[in-house]
C-alpha cells in the first residue's frame, strides 16, 4: 500500500513539474503581440522610424511584443509581395508600414488588421483615411512655411530656388507643391527638377546647380538614399542644399527644419499601443504630426559656403 502511495505521489509530482515547465516554456517562446514591419527602403530616415517604433513598443511591452521585419529595398513590386505575405500571416496582430509605397501596398490587401504608418506625408490624399479605416499612425508632413523662412534667412540674396524630388513619389509631389506655392508667394523664382530614376539624379543635380541659387528637397526616399552623391555635387558647385529630413544634414546638406524620424516612429508606436493594448479603434485615432522648431545646420558646409547664421535663427540652431 505504501509503495502504491509513493508511486502516486511521484506521478502527481512529475505531472505538476511538467506543467510548470511547459508553462514557463510557453511564456518564453510566445508573445502577446507580433507586428509585421514593412519598410519601403533602407536609408537613415526610414531606419530611424523603424528603430523608434520598435524601441518604444519594447519599452512599453517588453517580451510581450515581437517583430517580423521585411524590407522592400525600394521595389514597389517587392512591397506588394511582402504585403500579401503579411496579410496571409494569421499570427500578426498588426502591420507597421514605413513610407508611402509600403502604406499603399499594405492597405491594398489588408482591410482587417490594424495598419500603423509613418513617413507618409499625406495619408488623406492617398485615400488611406476614411470612415472605419484600419489605418492610423503618424505623418512626416513638415511645417513648410517655417522651412522656407529658414531658407530665406540663411540665403537672403537668393532669387531662384530649384525643387529636387522624385516624380513618382506621391509624398514628394504633395510637399513640392506646397513649397512652390510658399516660395512664389515670397517673390522667388522656382524651377522643378523632378527625377524619374536614380541613374538620372547626378545629371539633374548638376543641371540644377547651373540654373538656380539654392536647391530645396522635400522628404523624398530617392533623395535620401542618394544624399551623399547629391551633396558631393552641390558642394563642388558651391550651392546650398536645404532638405526636409533633419538626419540628412550630417551627410552634407546646409540645413533642415524638418522631421525627427525617430520621434515619428515613437509616435506611431504610441498609436499602436493604444490600438493593440487599450482597444482603441484605428479610425478613432487621429494621424499624429510632429513639429520641429530646431534648425539643423551642417557646420562644415556652412563654413565651405561662407554663410553666416542670422541672429533671428541662432537660438534655434543645432550644429552637426
Amino acid at each position: 500500500m505504501n509503495k502504491k502511495i509513493i508511486i502516486m505521489v511521484a506521478l502527481v509530482g512529475a505531472f505538476v513539474l511538467s506543467f510548470v515547465i511547459a508553462k514557463k516554456i510557453r511564456k518564453q517562446t510566445t508573445t502577446l503581440y507580433t507586428i509585421g514591419i514593412l519598410q519601403t527602403a533602407s536609408h537613415p530616415a526610414l531606419d530611424a522610424v523603424r528603430d523608434g517604433f520598435m524601441e518604444e513598443l519594447q519599452t512599453k511591452l517588453g517580451a510581450d511584443v515581437s517583430f517580423i521585419v521585411q524590407n522592400a529595398q525600394g521595389s514597389v513590386s517587392q512591397a506588394h509581395t511582402i504585403a500579401q505575405q503579411f496579410h496571409s500571416n494569421k499570427k500578426l496582430s498588426g502591420v507597421f508600414a514605413i513610407a508611402t509605397p509600403a502604406a499603399q501596398a499594405m492597405s491594398a490587401v489588408e482591410k482587417a488588421k490594424p495598419i500603423f504608418i509613418a513617413a507618409v506625408t499625406d495619408p488623406h490624399a492617398l485615400g488611406l483615411i476614411y470612415p472605419m479605416t484600419n489605418v492610423c499612425g503618424a505623418t512626416d508632413a513638415i511645417n513648410v512655411p517655417a522651412e522656407i523662412d529658414m531658407l530665406v534667412q540663411l540665403v537672403p540674396t537668393a532669387k531662384t530656388v530649384g525643387l529636387l524630388y522624385t516624380s513618382g513619389e506621391t509624398n514628394s509631389l504633395v510637399m513640392a507643391k506646397q513649397m512652390r506655392q510658399e516660395l512664389e508667394a515670397r517673390g522667388l523664382i522656382v524651377t522643378d527638377f523632378a527625377v524619374t530614376n536614380e541613374s538620372d539624379l547626378a545629371a539633374l543635380t548638376e543641371l540644377a546647380c547651373r540654373k538656380v541659387a539654392v536647391l530645396l528637397a522635400p522628404t523624398d526616399n530617392m533623395v535620401a538614399s542618394a544624399i551623399s552623391l547629391i551633396t558631393t555635387i552641390t558642394l563642388k558647385n558651391k550651392k546650398p542644399l536645404v532638405v526636409s529630413d533633419n538626419m540628412l544634414v550630417k551627410f552634407g546638406p546646409l540645413a533642415a527644419r524638418g522631421v525627427d524620424y525617430r520621434a515619428s516612429g515613437k509616435q506611431a508606436a504610441q498609436v499602436a499601443y493604444s490600438v493593440l493594448v487599450d482597444g482603441e479603434k484605428p479610425y478613432e485615432s487621429p494621424i499624429k504630426q510632429g513639429d520641429c522648431k530646431e534648425v539643423f545646420i551642417n557646420k562644415a558646409t556652412l563654413d565651405t559656403l561662407g554663410i553666416i547664421v542670422p541672429e533671428a535663427l541662432k537660438n534655434d540652431v543645432v550644429l552637426v
